[in-house]
């Protein structure tokens, strides 16, 4: 996403290279107080996650935590903050993650917050598609990565018409045929992937289409 970002505006771009955003020290001289920071750096490993949770409780809440300390911040995270049982979650509907990475960013969203950073939940998928599996009952508002760059570049552009937490999407569509559009896939069952992973994370997209109508 960071790539992508830099394809269609003027950022630094700050790669391992540049910070390690679970070192405070690091964080410190990497970022100005008067930057505005989009935090994309993620333990993004669903199954991993459950494996190495320090990892990814360092990275997603820890390093959440000292980004946000440091400079205005607009936090990218996930719909994986919910269960996928309902679908259409507003930005009102309390989080209830049932993988380990959804905890953590959610941990994060609050660290964020907190510290009076804004929060965009989202999702993208790198194009082509990835996977030659797809469970075909999962549901999200997302879409690929540059396509879901340019929203993010509207939530910067707007940053501060933005509410603590937004939904950002494109619309509702099955992961199936997402990936169908650029790849064949072989349709599996959710039941097949060896951890629970949401099966409906569609959102409702009101607040965001409002903000992005206002201009």
């Amino acid at each position: 996403m960071g790539r992508e970002l830099s394809k269609i505006m003027s950022i630094r771009a700050l790669s391992h290279d540049d910070i390690e955003i679970r070192d405070i020290e690091s964080v410190r001289c990497a970022i100005g107080e008067d930057d505005l920071v989009v935090h994309l750096a993620a333990y993004v490993d669903v199954v991993g996650a459950e494996k190495n949770k320090y990892l990814a409780y360092e990275t997603n809440v820890v390093g959440s935590r000292n980004v946000s300390a440091q400079a205005r911040t607009l936090y990218i995270s996930t719909d994986y903050v919910f269960d996928g049982e309902k679908g259409n979650y507003d930005i009102y509907d309390c989080p209830h993650p049932n993988t380990y990475y959804g905890l953590t960013k959610w941990l994060g969203e609050q660290e964020v917050t907190r510290n009076g950073g804004k929060v965009l939940r989202l999702s993208f998928k790198p194009r082509p598609y990835r996977y030659s599996k797809v469970p075909r009952e999962m549901m999200f508002s997302g879409g690929y990565v540059d396509d879901m760059a340019q929203e993010i570049k509207k939530a910067i552009d707007r940053f501060d018409r933005l509410p603590p937490i937004t939904h950002v999407g494109i619309k509702n569509i099955s992961l199936l045929e997402l990936a169908r559009q650029t790849r064949d896939v072989e349709p599996i069952s959710i039941k097949d992937i060896p951890i629970p992973i949401p099966r409906d994370c569609t959102f409702d997209l009101t607040v965001w289409r409002r903000i992005c109508e206002k201009d």
